[in-house]
This record gives C-alpha cells, sequence and structure tokens, in this order.
C-alpha cells in the first residue's frame, strides 16, 4: 500500500467476519489493505456512476432491448 500524507490512525468498531471476507475477496495481505482496497472501489464505483450520469444527460438514450422478455 503506497504512504499517503493523508494517512490517519483511526480507532474504529468493525465487523470481524465483514473484514475477513472482504480481505479474503479482495485478496489483500492485511486487514488495512482490505479497509484501503475497498474505499478504494467504493469511490471508484461513485466514479463511474456519474460518469455515466453525465453521459445520459447528453441527449443520448440507450434502448431496452430486453422489453419482450418481461
Amino acid at each position: 500500500m503506497p504512504r499517503s500524507s493523508s494517512l490517519k490512525r483511526k480507532n474504529v468498531l468493525i465487523d470481524q467476519e465483514k473484514l475477513a471476507r472482504t480481505q479474503s475477496l479482495l485478496n489483500a495481505r492485511t486487514e488495512t489493505e482490505a479497509i484501503d482496497r475497498a474505499l478504494d472501489e467504493v469511490l471508484f464505483g461513485q466514479e463511474v456512476m456519474a460518469a455515466l450520469l453525465e453521459a445520459a444527460g447528453r441527449g443520448k438514450t440507450v434502448e431496452d432491448v430486453f422489453r419482450n422478455l418481461r
């Protein structure tokens, strides 16, 4: 994990089972790495959604190609 000047020590209560599952899913070596990578994924997801919403506002339409299957 790259060091950043914005790193701060925190003391939090966290669900150990969720943390262990997240660490395993992300193949993180440490709990700290798992938390950092999970936060990165949430922030990336927000960036993707913002970009999609911006693209949707440019007059482009998405055709519902599955409407006949409902």
